[in-house]
């Protein structure tokens, strides 16, 4: 009776272990961490207004998000050739002249896996202290991703930008 009772003590721990182990394993499997750079296609890339900006500073969040159930495609570094614009975004002397930089130069990020329920998240920083210098219709942008694709998105309602320079940053889990 006593080596039944130790058997079954023995099984509820081994149970237990596989119970943790598990969901563990699940977890990092369901990963998938994907080589496949991200395309226009497998993303829905949206602009809004940073509402928890840094004292001094306004900001806008470039939100990159699955387009599709199986969507599985990395973004790394810092969206490139920004410009803001007005109409469609594609017409002479519709842009605004501002300059656009890394937020920090050199870096070396880390590559973001976008998925179904795990977006990806960049900033578009200027300082809240300059004069409102242009209210854009769209941004144009490079994906961040070697040779990335060109989108245009529209930009928020009644939101300008400010100053003459802007800075983006690169790429982060949202």
């Amino acid at each position: 009776m006593n080596i039944k009772h130790r058997s079954a003590a023995g099984l509820g721990v081994t149970a237990l272990l596989a119970a943790a182990v598990l969901p563990l394993a699940a977890g990092t499997a369901s990963a998938n961490p994907s080589d496949q750079p991200c395309d226009v296609a497998d993303l829905v890339v949206s602009v809004t207004k940073d509402p928890y900006s840094s004292a001094g500073q306004e900001a806008f969040v470039l939100h990159y998000e699955a387009a599709g159930p199986t969507t599985n495609c990395k973004l790394q570094g810092v969206p490139t050739g920004v410009t803001f614009t007005k109409g469609s975004g594609h017409g002479e002397g519709d842009g605004s002249g501002i300059t656009v930089v890394p937020d920090n130069p050199g870096s070396d990020p880390a590559p973001v896996n976008v998925r179904p329920g795990k977006a990806a998240e960049s900033r578009i920083l200027m300082s809240s202290q300059e004069p409102e210098s242009f209210l854009p219709d769209v941004v144009n942008l490079n994906l961040p991703v070697e040779g990335g694709h060109t989108t245009t998105v529209g930009w928020p309602d009644g939101q300008s930008l400010r100053g003459s320079q802007v800075e983006v940053t690169d790429v982060s889990p949202a």
